[in-house]
This record gives structure tokens, C-alpha cells and sequence, in this order.
């Protein structure tokens, strides 16, 4: 029973750094063919998720205060700016025309996003609904959260109950379905 808990944590914490690996499946799989109680199934994968989030969000917060990578970053952008105006007002390519129109509604919904995450009244709330219904995608909300005043422990906080409550009711599938 013990072997179930550590694999589910294991499962969990590598689908944090991976999304491809979702933990998802692995914990319905885990309910149907055990019979483990769903509650700490779901809290097990929550911890995992929790542990793997926290230090992709330490590691970007790290990042983000590190003056040598804002020495790099103003660099680049400098470089953009200089790049821009030796170009002019080059006409643009029907290709790169259709590729901008096509992030168009990507990059007005990720505009959107980004606003809501840099009001501190709703960061919270917006972690929590990445959380609990992975949108936006607890990868990304982590790492530009990261960039708020947000503590560590209130971002561990908010990530472990909107990440139980979402695993818990996964868990729960399987009872639904087989009755």
C-alpha cells in the first residue's frame, strides 16, 4: 500500500516538470486497479505536483532577480530596437502575415492572462483556478507568478488545495463509472 502512495508522489512530482507525463490518467489507474482511498490518492499527487511546482516557481524566481540574466535581457532588447530601426518599414511577407494572424487570439488570450496575474487582488485566485482546472497551465502560471510579490508560502498554500481538490475529484472517477 505504501509502494502505491510513493509511486503516485513520484508520478506526480515528474509530471510537474514534464506535462507530457499528465498524472492524471496514472491516478484513476491507480484508484480502479488498488482500490486505494481516493482522498489520499488524490492528496499524494497533490504533494508530488505541489513539490515539483515550488521549485520550477523558486527556480524562475531565482531567475528573474538574478542581475546578470536582467543584464542579459536589456541587452537583447537593445539589440531588438536597433534590429527594428535598420530594417524600417520593410513590407512583411504573406507567410509571417498569416502566422501573426494565427497568434492573434493566443496572444490577445495570453495578454489577457498576464494582466489578471499582475493585479495582486487576483493573482491569487487566478493560481488557484490554474490549480484546480490546469488554465492556464500550472506550468506557466508558476513561472510568471514567480515574477510577483507572491511568498513561497502562499503559492504553496493556494497550489496544494487547488491541486488536491482537482486529484481528489479525478480520483473519485473510477466509483462513478464502475458503480
Amino acid at each position: 500500500m505504501i509502494a502505491v502512495y510513493v509511486s503516485t508522489f513520484a508520478s506526480a512530482l515528474v509530471s510537474a516538470f514534464f506535462p507530457v507525463t499528465p498524472v492524471e490518467p496514472y491516478v484513476v489507474g491507480v484508484v480502479a486497479v488498488t482500490g486505494c482511498w481516493p482522498v489520499g490518492v488524490g492528496l499524494t499527487a497533490a504533494a508530488g505536483q505541489t513539490v515539483g511546482k515550488t521549485v520550477i516557481f523558486l527556480g524562475a524566481r531565482g531567475v528573474f532577480r538574478s542581475e546578470r540574466v536582467r543584464e542579459w535581457v536589456g541587452a537583447a532588447s537593445e539589440h531588438r530596437k536597433r534590429k527594428r530601426a535598420a530594417r524600417g518599414a520593410r513590407p512583411v511577407s504573406a507567410a509571417r502575415e498569416r502566422v501573426r494572424a494565427l497568434g492573434g487570439p493566443l496572444r490577445a488570450a495570453g495578454t489577457w492572462l498576464t494582466r489578471l496575474l499582475e493585479r495582486p487582488a487576483l493573482t491569487i485566485p487566478v493560481l488557484f483556478v490554474s490549480a484546480f482546472l490546469g488554465l492556464p497551465p500550472l506550468l506557466a502560471t508558476s513561472i510568471y507568478i514567480a515574477g510577483t510579490r507572491v511568498r513561497t508560502p502562499v503559492f504553496v498554500a493556494v497550489c496544494f488545495v487547488g491541486r488536491s481538490a482537482r486529484f481528489i475529484v479525478i480520483a473519485y472517477a473510477p466509483q462513478l463509472v464502475l458503480g
